[in-house]
């Protein structure tokens, strides 16, 4: 059992690594290159359209799920508002090029509507819970601000090229080894529940499709794979689940798991990372439910 939880803690965390370099490479950037006054010129100040700017983002990003985490949080350091960082934050694990690829081959020759629902719902879903996140949040303090006094360095000195490609390597370095410890944390639960979950519990509730898409919402949230990948995983389902259930499967994963849950609590307050996780859950069963009729 400890062998089994080790290789499948291995398995999480280096397939998460990468893509937390490159959010942390990505946040290193915008704080060095790009001024808080460019995000406001750029943004509109109406909350649907800033939503949509940010899901827009999300679409030019290959990361998973908690590489997009430092990523918002620097957005909102840089005065970006709320609903646009949370919706480029939801949006971009399910519809950025790669977990759109993973998804239209596991899916698209066989349930060509799992590919377009998740796509579609996605998008939705980002829109609305970044827009009530926004209003709920508007004007308060959410992250935890511990990088800010480590980097007052990278402020007092000539700005050449030399020095921002130094400040990216310093800012990349504090991002990584802030958000890093909580990944570990996460990916050991998650490697934990994996091995002990009994796997035939899930079969229990496939002839019910309320409580199949609400076990399949929590499976996502304890299972903790990378968006790139769950797609495979969802396809091996089809058997014993409906395609509604695997849908809502497909939606939550990236959003939200165990592992960048311990991610945010590390970067944004606890009282945010509760109602956002709250409104994932129920955005998503509700859609699901609305999934029922068409799917």
């Amino acid at each position: 059992m400890i062998k089994d939880i080790a290789i499948i803690f291995i398995s999480i965390f280096f397939e998460s690594l990468p893509f937390l370099l490159l959010g942390s490479l990505i946040s290193a950037i915008i704080e060095t290159f790009i001024k808080d006054e460019t995000f406001e010129k750029i943004i509109p100040k109406n909350p649907i359209l800033g939503s949509i700017v940010g899901i827009f983002l999300g679409l030019f990003l290959p990361a998973c799920d908690c590489a997009v985490i430092p990523v918002s949080k620097r957005l909102i350091k840089k005065k970006v508002p709320i609903n646009v960082a949370i919706s480029f934050m939801l949006s971009s694990p399910i519809i950025n090029p790669v977990v759109l690829l993973s998804t239209y081959y596991a899916f698209y020759r066989t349930n060509p509507e799992i590919f377009w629902y998740r796509l579609l719902f996605g998008i939705l879903i980002s829109l609305i819970i970044g827009i009530i996140m926004g209003i709920i949040f508007n004007k308060k303090k959410v992250i935890i601000n511990n990088l800010d006094e480590e980097c007052e360095h990278c402020h007092i000195h000539p700005k050449g090229v030399k020095y921002k490609i130094k400040d990216i390597f310093v800012h990349t370095a504090l991002d990584m080894f802030e958000v890093v410890k909580y990944l570990m944390i996460g990916a050991l639960i998650a490697s934990i529940v994996q091995v002990l979950l009994p796997r035939g519990i899930l079969t229990y509730f496939n002839n019910n499709q309320v409580l199949s898409i609400l076990v399949l919402m929590l499976f996502a949230y304890l299972i903790s794979l990378c968006s790139t990948s769950d797609s495979f995983v969802g396809r091996t389902l089809l058997t014993s689940f409906s395609k509604t259930s695997i849908l809502a499967y497909l939606l939550l994963g990236p959003m939200i798991d165990i592992k960048n849950t311990f991610v945010l609590c590390g970067n944004f307050k606890k009282s945010f990372v509760i109602t956002l996780i709250t409104l994932i859950f129920i955005t998503i069963f509700i859609f699901s439910m609305i999934g029922v009729m068409y799917i």
